[in-house]
């Protein structure tokens, strides 16, 4: 196992990293609020909040999604070969990214989308954006040769 060498990281596989750690930080802040008022005079008055972990599977698949791939980054740097690391983070960035909007759309009419969703939504596209921009600067093949050969 190689030493961990912190000069050795890019600027874009910190983005990586820390949008993966602070995806994880800001699930568990407010997603989604329900606040209702004692609309029916019965003296109830409903308010509620929930996380990542709390508002269904494209909350918390979204946050898993980010922290594989600020994992993934980070793996290189201790000795752990990832092949095709760029594009397996631009994919999951990507599907993280649409996760989270998905989520934001659909939340129903009375369900107002909480801080941590936002915040999540930024640390998403953080990731998709140095994930692309890394994608874009990984070398490519050489004479016709696919990238999926071998």
């Amino acid at each position: 196992m190689a030493e961990f060498d912190v000069k050795r990281v890019t600027t874009l596989e910190w983005a990586g990293i820390g949008a993966g750690l602070a995806a994880f930080i800001f699930s568990f802040l407010t997603w989604a609020s329900l606040d209702l008022e004692d609309e029916f005079g019965l003296g109830m008055v409903v308010d509620t909040t929930a996380s990542a972990w709390n508002v269904g599977f494209l909350g918390w698949f979204s946050v898993l999604l980010l922290v594989a791939a600020g994992v993934l980054v980070f793996l290189p740097h201790v000795g752990v070969e990832v092949p095709r690391l760029a594009m397996t983070w631009l994919i999951l960035s990507g599907v993280a990214i649409l996760l989270i909007l998905l989520r934001l759309v659909t939340l129903d009419s009375y369900i107002s989308p909480g801080f941590g969703l936002f915040l999540g939504l930024i640390a998403a596209i953080v990731s998709g954006v140095a994930a692309l921009l890394t994608f874009r600067a990984a070398p490519k093949p050489v004479g016709g040769a696919t990238p999926y050969a071998a």
